[in-house]
């Protein structure tokens, strides 16, 4: 039977040198678009990645295309990208069944984007925070707002995340802030809707195991679909499943 893998990235397989464990060796594992290294991978994850590579890996990442392609790691089948709002056939084309579900649902949500952008650039300059904010878009379509402090400082994004409340209050867009990363996510737009259409479409019939792979709350999502889950030792997650126990 054959495994397949949905596999978050940053914080999961990779990270920022910063958030690599002191005194490990690493090697780097994505760039910026100047080609500088970027993000780095350590042995550990390196030997876990050879692992898991022997199923078959779909990365399942909140990266862009133009960031999946700075990714130095082999991976050979479909690609969930943009919180699952794009997914890349295995011969690295748009899935175009897929966009032409999710593309409408996510032109209905732009001017909601444009409008919590305002706000979040507003409560930055107010306050004197220096968080930056933009709306990701990917194949000329607007999927999701992240807000990010140049510096780091983690901290600066909770009131921002307070003035963005208003707009996750009808369950219309979701709320995500995981170290440095605040994002105000579409309903619409979910790992886990992605990882379905994958299963049903791509191995529609096929008996296969599902593994997920991720580090985040909002991976939690597509960790449930699949038949066994797994979580970094540090992460997100892991901290929320040693607190409840």
């Amino acid at each position: 039977m054959r495994v397949v893998v949905f596999l978050d990235l940053d914080g999961t397989v990779f990270q920022t040198r910063p958030k690599c464990p002191p005194g490990e060796p690493v090697r780097p594992a994505a760039y910026a678009r100047d080609g500088a290294p970027l993000s780095f991978m350590t042995d550990r994850q390196r030997a876990v990645l050879d692992l898991l590579g022997r199923g078959s890996i779909i990365p399942t990442t909140a990266r862009s295309l133009d960031a999946f392609r700075r990714v130095d790691l082999p991976f050979d089948h479909a690609a969930i990208l943009d919180f699952g709002g794009v997914i890349l056939t295995p011969g690295g084309k748009l899935d175009e069944a897929w966009d032409a579900t999710i593309r409408p649902q996510l032109a209905a949500t732009a001017p909601d984007l444009a409008a919590a952008r305002a706000v979040a650039e507003a409560q930055s300059a107010r306050l004197g925070l220096g968080v930056t904010a933009r709306v990701i878009t990917d194949f000329d379509l607007p999927l999701y707002l992240v807000a990010k402090h140049p510096g780091g400082d983690a901290a600066a994004l909770g009131p921002v995340r307070d003035a963005l409340r208003p707009f996750a209050a009808d369950g219309r867009f979701a709320l995500h802030l995981n170290d440095n990363n605040l994002s105000l996510v579409p309903a619409c737009l979910g790992k886990e809707r992605a990882v379905r259409h994958i299963l049903d479409t791509y191995f529609a019939g096929e008996p296969v195991a599902t593994l997920g792979v991720g580090d985040g709350f909002s991976d939690a999502p597509f960790l449930a679909l699949c038949d066994f889950g797994m979580v970094p030792r540090g992460s997100q997650l892991f901290g929320r499943m040693r607190a409840e126990g």
